[in-house]
């Protein structure tokens, strides 16, 4: 998913993160979500990739990526 939530209003993009979750934990299937937002990235995500420039510079948990 890219930037699923980017042109939706405070409210619905927080109702729309607990659905996507909500779906993806459902499913039991792994999601490629990419945002730009950091605070999004920690609540959608478990694990978080950061890249620069196309390459891998830091993969873990979503608590540990800085």
């Amino acid at each position: 998913m890219d930037e699923p939530l980017g042109a939706l209003d405070k409210q619905l993009r927080e109702h729309m993160q607990y659905e996507i979750k909500h779906i993806h934990e459902n499913l039991g299937v792994t999601v490629v979500y990419v945002t730009h937002d950091q605070s999004e990235a920690l609540t959608m995500s478990n694990r978080i990739a950061v890249f620069d420039d196309g390459v891998i510079q830091q993969l873990d948990a979503a608590g540990g990526a800085v």
